[in-house]
């Protein structure tokens, strides 16, 4: 996992083609330097982390996880029950007004949980929205081995 104080320099510097994490977690690295997200990590259908930036958020990689198991539950009975439809997001108010979304959706053939930190007053659905495109087309990039 990249953490903010890594230079730039030091991830491109190696001269070999990215591997898929660091080219998720530059795009992550991205939003969390905008100063959108304070942190972000996206997880794996069994709860293991593909990419995560942990930037100035009090929110490790481990407390993520918890969150993941605690809302995976959820879920899944959002999807269980017809008239909800499923769930796409679920979205958690701290008491400092922080914003912690849990967004789940379909990239690299499995359902994936992407769970990021908003500080407050920060506006995140946009640039929630274009990561998650990104993903889902480095996604079908993979699949079809373009």
């Amino acid at each position: 996992m990249l953490r903010l104080t890594d230079s730039e320099s030091q991830v491109k510097k190696n001269s070999r083609p990215k591997v898929l994490q660091e080219h998720i977690e530059e795009e992550l690295a991205k939003i969390v330097n905008l100063g959108n997200f304070e942190c972000a990590y996206l997880f794996s259908e069994e709860g293991l982390l593909i990419a995560g930036i942990q930037g100035r958020s009090s929110l490790d990689q481990n407390r993520a996880l918890e969150f993941y198991y605690a809302v995976h539950e959820a879920f899944s009975l959002m999807t269980e029950d017809e008239e909800l439809g499923g769930g796409r997001e679920i979205l958690l108010l701290s008491g400092t007004r922080k914003r912690i979304v849990i967004r789940q959706f379909e990239a690299f053939g499995q359902r994936v949980t992407l769970i990021f930190v908003v500080p407050r007053g920060k506006t995140f659905r946009a640039h929630a929205n274009r990561l998650v495109r990104m993903l889902q087309q480095v996604s079908k990039e993979v699949s079809t081995g373009s």
